[in-house]
């Protein structure tokens, strides 16, 4: 049973790759700057780009572009995009945009299917991990080698959505809302102390290892607290909502 539980980590962080695209901004030499995390999701047959609503007010707040990391080229997302309440204490915190078939087809961008986001609620997922772009593992020395291309490495963190004695209002947090998952080790034993990057990353799951190994996306990575040893994901189906009634 452990080796079917590794095995299928293992494939699921790669799969979890294809849907995971590093955020840059442009900093004041216009040299791209690794800061976050993002996902391209498919709701009611359109493409959207989706991150954290703080990462999307940090590019705004420099004035840069919002670039993301597509086959190791910068891609300037355009478009307006639309995020949650502005103001200190966002914690809805989601940002997201539609992106145009064209841009999807000529960038060779994999977009997550509908069916792929984890919308039932009932028994616990199996397996949990947060998946993104930290800087603390992308040193930007070795991930931008110039202004036209970059290499940078997805990394996950795997933990145990908990249900159960969390003081939501302590983290002001809605358990209707968000999804709570301890923040631990990742598989190869790495504490994450510095998990910059991760946020606007995803959530994901995979529901039970005998019965359902098909990876779904439970939520958007939002925020850790190192000192509580936990982090919160906006659920997937809040976002869903929130792009549909947008």
């Amino acid at each position: 049973m452990n080796e079917i539980i590794q095995n299928t980590i293992q494939t699921a962080q790669v799969e979890s790759n294809d849907y995971t695209y590093p955020v840059f901004i442009a900093d004041e030499t216009g040299k791209p700057d690794l800061i976050a995390s993002s996902l391209i999701i498919e709701v009611d047959g359109e493409a959207y780009l989706v991150t954290a609503a703080h990462v999307l007010k940090e590019v705004l707040n420099v004035g840069s572009p919002f670039l993301i990391g597509v086959n190791t080229k910068y891609l300037t997302i355009k478009g307006e995009f639309t995020y949650s309440a502005d103001k200190p204490n966002d914690n809805f915190d989601i940002a997201f945009v539609e992106l145009d078939k064209d841009i999807i087809k000529s960038n060779g961008i994999k977009v997550l299917p509908y069916h792929k986001l984890f919308q039932a609620s009932g028994n616990k997922p199996h397996i949990a991990f947060a998946h993104g772009f930290p800087n603390s593992k992308n040193k930007q020395g070795k991930a931008l080698r110039n202004t036209t291309a970059f290499r940078v490495k997805g990394y996950a963190y795997g933990g145990v959505i908990k249900e159960e004695n969390i003081e939501w209002s302590k983290f002001g947090k809605d358990p209707d809302m968000h999804i709570c998952m301890s923040y631990a080790n990742t598989s190869d034993n790495n504490m994450p102390t510095q998990p910059r990057g991760i946020s606007g990353g995803g959530l994901w799951v995979v529901p039970h290892v005998i019965k359902d190994l098909d990876l779904k996306l439970y939520g958007v990575f939002i925020e850790y607290y190192k000192n509580d040893k936990v982090s919160f994901s906006t659920e997937i189906r809040q976002v869903v909502h929130f792009i549909k009634h947008a």
